[in-house]
């Protein structure tokens, strides 16, 4: 598969749904919708910074949710980012397994680094909006590092190119119907205890 298809269908789909679904009068609906269509624009460029290469789209990523995680409460604040620590190492440590031994992906290999970084934000983040934003704050991180190490053996590496966007839209996405989960489970456990209740008023 091409690298960025599926950054590309993922962004472009939550792109509609912010554009076109989300109520009007909802404050973060214009926010959103223009925040995914910087990062389209921006994603297939790239700058050197210090002698490495990375993406615009990923500057403009970490940028953004610094800002997000400065407007926090300082313990939510500390907590966001102590999260983001946690997986930008399981993405490290992803991505260096793979470096030395690929041999053990059994599995497409997006899938698996999302399930893993999935599994480790729903364990450490109840919050549904912040554990999105900690998958991908922790992930531009980790790729930054992984970047980073590489340099020391002279190999060049892109920070924020489409196989990591691709990767973060699997994460998004498989969080995402987490969360619809989550929240449908809620919301029939909450009517099922009030029907139960009502049944035991009448009885």
């Amino acid at each position: 598969m091409m690298e960025g298809l599926t950054f590309y269908w993922v962004a472009w789909t939550f792109w509609i749904i912010a554009t076109f679904f989300m109520k009007r009068s909802e404050a973060s609906r214009i926010k959103l919708s223009l925040w995914l269509l910087l990062i389209i624009i921006l994603s297939p460029h790239v700058i050197s910074v210090f002698g490495m290469k990375i993406s615009v789209a990923g500057l403009f990523l970490a940028g953004t949710l610094f800002m997000f995680t400065a407007k926090l409460e300082r313990l939510k604040a500390v907590y966001f980012i102590l999260c983001s620590f946690i997986i930008m190492l399981a993405y490290v440590c992803f991505l260096l397994f793979e470096l030395f031994d690929p041999v053990w992906l059994v599995f497409p290999r997006n899938g698996m680094l999302a399930f893993l970084l999935v599994f480790l934000t729903v364990m450490l983040q109840e919050n549904r909006l912040n554990r999105i934003l900690i998958v991908l704050l922790g992930s531009i991180q980790g790729d930054l590092l992984y970047a980073l190490i590489l340099s020391k053996y002279s190999f060049p590496y892109l920070v924020g190119s489409f196989a990591f966007f691709d990767a973060a839209a699997l994460s998004t996405i498989m969080l995402t119907i987490w969360n619809g989960v989550e929240f449908l489970a809620a919301y029939y456990e909450k009517h099922y205890n009030q029907i139960e209740r009502e049944k035991q008023k009448l009885s």
